[in-house]
């Protein structure tokens, strides 16, 4: 029996834009009812539309799980049409299902929604650690920056004349 594969917790996905395209992702993955990850990549390459695209049951895991951000549409796609072929959803219908489109002006596809998420996780820039800088304290010591002993003033204990 198949383990059931679940969403990662927020201590390995923290929230963002990488979380939300695998949420979205994960949304027709349910739909399809949780299929292998062997049936997935098969499927994927058992469809002549999808440009050659090839997706290892490994690639889908590492996608589902938040593992990977794929940096090509193309992978992205087949999976997510692969979904929902097998989920039964229109990858072009409408994502949001309102009728009264004063709340949604310009409608967005599931697979132009999906893409966005895509490249808003693309873009995001992750959270570099701080640049270290010299506290004020340290540029104020006298010594401060003599601790090098190329520099011209720093005393070294050694003569300059040669041994001989």
């Amino acid at each position: 029996m198949a383990r059931i594969m679940r969403m990662p917790p927020q201590s390995d996905l923290p929230d963002g834009p990488h979380r939300k395209f695998v949420e979205e992702l994960r949304r027709y993955y349910r739909a399809a009812g949780r299929p292998s990850l062997r049936q997935v990549s098969r499927a994927i390459e058992g469809r002549a539309d999808l440009k050659e695209v090839t997706a290892s049951q490994e690639s889908v895991r590492r996608m589902l799980k938040g593992m990977v951000l794929p940096t090509d549409w193309d992978r992205v796609y087949a999976v997510f049409f692969v979904l929902c072929e097998m989920g039964n959803i229109d990858p072009g219908a409408n994502r949001w299902h309102n009728e009264d489109t004063r709340f949604d002006p310009e409608p967005e596809s599931n697979s132009e929604y999906l893409n966005r998420l895509w490249d808003d996780a693309l873009e995001a820039e992750p959270n570099p650690p701080p640049i270290p800088r010299p506290s004020v304290s340290q540029q104020a010591h006298p010594g401060y920056g003599q601790d090098d002993p190329w520099a011209a003033d720093a005393p070294s204990g050694y003569s300059d004349e040669p041994p001989f």
